[in-house]
């Protein structure tokens, strides 16, 4: 471990807690601010010591850890910021083989846990590197938090877990994880995620694989709770290299070569255990891209797509899975009251949500041409500021035009269309009952999905993931 301690510019703006022009301005306009020991990388570094004399003179205070101490220590032994995280990880992990660094650390954590501090070197890590935390993922917990369900010694799993900002995120936002695993395609990253969850959950079964989900073997074990930030927008996901035959990842269908996010939402929804729910976060089109029609029309025949929030924090859908069940709705959100949404819609699967931030669609509402579940197309306008009007303004305009298109028109002659009402509004209004499954009485059985038979018989002769219509004659 080098005792020549180097810091770059941004290291220095995060010591003086400044901003990193404020930096660029001492270099440029202070005559005497210290030349740089190595100018050859990307972001030139300056010896420590020469910069804090500098600071004192100029009466500006640097507030310098010991924990920022060790890791410019560290990094300067090492060729990459990645290196010098995964040898803090051996440290932290096996002490007895690691000399000074491990005696450093020890003294580290008097005053703060090995878990606060690894924290600590991720963040320094990553801002060395130029990269960052993802976004969106707090809102990605909160709602797995909420949809966790209620059981000792939970089962979590993440199986695209990057460096673990998730599960950790999850660790502490639920209470009761027994057993935490995960898996990624980087053998440092999954390192480093294992470490993180040790030290996050140390009385958990901890476990974090290298390889590649979507196409390598599912994990034996079923989960009760899984999540997933899946990469987006791959071209090369291997689509060409998909499992074939009874992999129960393609029991609703194989995903397009264009669709590789329905892919993963797949690969979580096979994990699941008897009660369990996968919470992914899903790009807004893939709600309603036409080459995904024929797969979300099977996850909502068999009642295993249950939720679409459109979290504004998240920066994309968060879909909400679980396994298959009889269900007549889909619930939609933007998160605003999710809490209170779900646990009302878990408790009476077939009652119903109309709030301003969340509501319950029957599914018949969603079988058509696009089988869209963006949750804005069924969501009253929630909360517009002044800056928002003229949008809001442009696009009711266009819904009006392209609903005064479809308006039938009557006048001399033949009429070129019949005013026409939909399941979806008879329903509503109290004329028909629809179901899925079985039921008793006589009326019309659906089969919404593949070729769309429709047949008159006894309502108990319906197969699963067909419906029953039954009607009121009195109200017709």
């Amino acid at each position: 471990m080098s005792d020549d301690e180097t810091i770059t510019l941004t290291d220095l703006a995060r010591l003086a807690e400044v901003g990193r022009n404020a930096v660029s301005n001492w270099r440029r306009r202070e005559a005497d601010f210290p030349s740089p020991v190595d100018d050859s990388a990307r972001r030139p570094r300056f010896a420590l010591a020469e910069v804090e004399r500098w600071a004192a003179e100029h009466g500006r205070r640097l507030r310098v850890t010991p924990a920022d101490r060790l890791w410019f220590a560290v990094q300067g032994s090492h060729p990459s910021a990645e290196a010098a995280l995964q040898a803090i990880a051996a440290a932290l992990e096996s002490p007895a083989g690691q000399g000074e660094l491990a005696h450093r650390l020890a003294e580290l954590t008097a005053t703060a846990s090995a878990a606060e501090l690894f924290e600590f070197f991720i963040e320094r890590a990553r801002e060395a590197a130029g990269t960052g935390t993802a976004p969106g993922l707090g809102a990605l917990v909160d709602i797995a938090a909420v949809c966790a369900p209620r059981k000792e010694r939970l089962a979590v799993h993440d199986p695209a877990c990057d460096e673990g900002d998730l599960l950790t995120g999850l660790l502490r936002a639920v209470p009761g994880v027994g057993a935490v695993s995960g898996r990624d395609r980087s053998a440092a990253r999954a390192a480093v995620c294992e470490r993180r969850l040790r030290l996050a959950a140390p009385g958990a079964e901890v476990r974090v694989d290298v390889g590649d989900s979507l196409l390598g073997p599912p994990p034996a074990r079923r989960f009760d709770l899984v999540v997933c930030d899946p990469p987006f927008n791959v071209k090369d996901w291997g689509y060409d290299r998909l499992p074939a035959g009874d992999d129960p990842r393609l029991a609703y269908g194989t995903p397009p070569r264009t669709e590789p996010e329905l892919a993963w939402a797949l690969h979580c929804l096979a994990l699941l255990g008897e009660g369990g729910v996968a919470v992914v976060r899903m790009p807004a089109m893939v709600a309603h891209r036409r080459s995904g029609r024929r797969i979300r029309s099977e996850l909502l025949r068999w009642g295993a797509l249950r939720a679409v929030v459109d979290h504004p924090g998240s920066k994309a859908h968060i879909w909400v899975l679980a396994p298959r069940a009889e269900t007549a709705h889909l619930l939609v959100s933007t998160g605003g009251d999710f809490d209170t949404a779900w646990r009302t819609a878990v408790k009476d699967p077939g009652g119903t949500v109309a709030t301003a931030h969340s509501a319950t669609v029957p599914l018949m509402r969603l079988w058509d041409e696009d089988v869209d579940v963006s949750p804005a197309v069924y969501l009253a306008a929630g909360e517009t500021d002044a800056g928002q009007l003229a949008q809001r303004a442009e696009l009711l305009g266009e819904r009006i035009a392209a609903a005064s298109d479809a308006v039938p028109r009557f006048g001399a002659g033949t009429a070129e269309t019949t005013p026409e009402t939909g399941l979806a509004e008879l329903e509503r209004d109290g004329h028909l009952t629809v179901r899925s499954g079985a039921a008793e009485g006589t009326g019309v059985i659906v089969d919404p999905v593949g070729p769309r038979t429709v047949r008159l018989g006894p309502l108990e002769s319906a197969a699963d993931g067909q419906w029953t219509i039954a009607c009121d004659a009195a109200a017709l």
